[in-house]
């Protein structure tokens, strides 16, 4: 059973593109984009599934976290937060200043993880022409900033 068994997150493989298009599916998460930014994904793994993913797009000298979703019957175990917490060092590593995302639904989620609100107006202009930023998401998805 997965809820029982360890689980270990580590950078994707491109044979784990499709469980992250079917977590992103089954969350009502972008999948526009996945393909094309894999290689900035992370996910967690447990008994050979993948039950979650982080994108970390980089654009520029900042990073741009998507489709961040963890299978329904892990949700709340912190899965969520162990992606999140390897997508920053992954931006650290990369030398960016900061990663940025865009949510309608975790606003406090990512709050928890040290990521403030900002005007969408101050976002870099990488950020600004990223497909998400500009097509992807709604006019009402919060944008969140947080300083690697």
């Amino acid at each position: 059973m997965l809820a029982a068994a360890p689980i270990v997150t580590r950078r994707a493989r491109a044979s784990d593109l499709g469980a992250v298009l079917r977590l992103a599916a089954h969350g009502e998460l972008l999948e526009t984009g996945i393909a094309a930014s894999f290689a900035g994904f992370f996910v967690a793994e447990s008994e050979a599934v993948i039950v979650g993913s982080c994108g970390l797009e980089t654009y520029s000298d900042d990073g741009l976290l998507r489709t961040v979703v963890v299978a329904p019957e892990l949700r709340g175990r912190g899965v969520g937060s162990r992606l999140v917490d390897v997508a920053i060092a992954g931006a650290r590593e990369q030398g960016l200043r900061a990663v940025y995302l865009l949510t309608t639904t975790a606003r406090g989620f990512f709050a928890a993880r040290g990521f403030e609100v900002v005007l969408r107006d101050a976002a870099p202009p990488g950020i600004r022409d990223s497909w998400e930023f500009a097509a992807g998401c709604p006019g009402t998805a919060v944008l969140m900033r947080r300083g690697t």
